[in-house]
């Protein structure tokens, strides 16, 4: 995500490093926890190049 396409008033990012992972700022959206979402479940997985996966996930019951 660029700086530059940040909402207005928008004066912090943080960015999150973990170990062994490529760092980069997610636009996606965002709960404060995961209680909020309720169960998790992954219904599919890709690979997007030799190290990268994309994880489908399906919220709910």
């Amino acid at each position: 995500t660029k700086v530059n396409l940040l909402p207005e008033g928008i004066r912090q990012v943080r960015i999150v490093e973990i170990e062994g992972l490529d760092m980069q700022a997610d636009g996606g959206a965002h709960v404060a926890n995961t209680r909020e979402v309720g169960t998790i479940h992954i219904v599919g997985h890709e690979s997007k190049g030799r190290i990268n996966k994309r994880l489908r996930i399906a919220l709910g019951a």
